[in-house]
């Protein structure tokens, strides 16, 4: 059955399309980027590229992370990122 998906294209030749969507929501629902990577079955480095190229083009952050340590690590989306999931 076709599907219908939408991407968005930026000036600069960047764009956000169902992959990003789908990685922040990923990150979202497990609250870590590397979590939400293995969600999708790719490298951190690759979601955290993801990520900041979602970021660049929106000229704000889409992901705020804690560092790791006794209380562990994590990641949350901004403001920004939970709107480009609401849109």
């Amino acid at each position: 059955m076709p599907v219908l998906s939408l991407r968005i294209d930026f000036e600069d030749g960047g764009r956000i399309g169902p992959g990003k969507v789908a990685l922040l929501e990923k990150i979202a629902e497990t609250g870590s980027i590397s979590s939400g990577a293995r969600a999708m079955r790719m490298s951190y480095k690759r979601a955290w590229d993801l990520v900041d190229e979602t970021s660049r083009l929106l000229g704000t952050p889409v992901v705020a992370t804690r560092a790791g340590g006794a209380q562990g690590g994590g990641a949350q989306l901004t403001l920004a990122g939970r709107q480009v999931l609401a849109r």
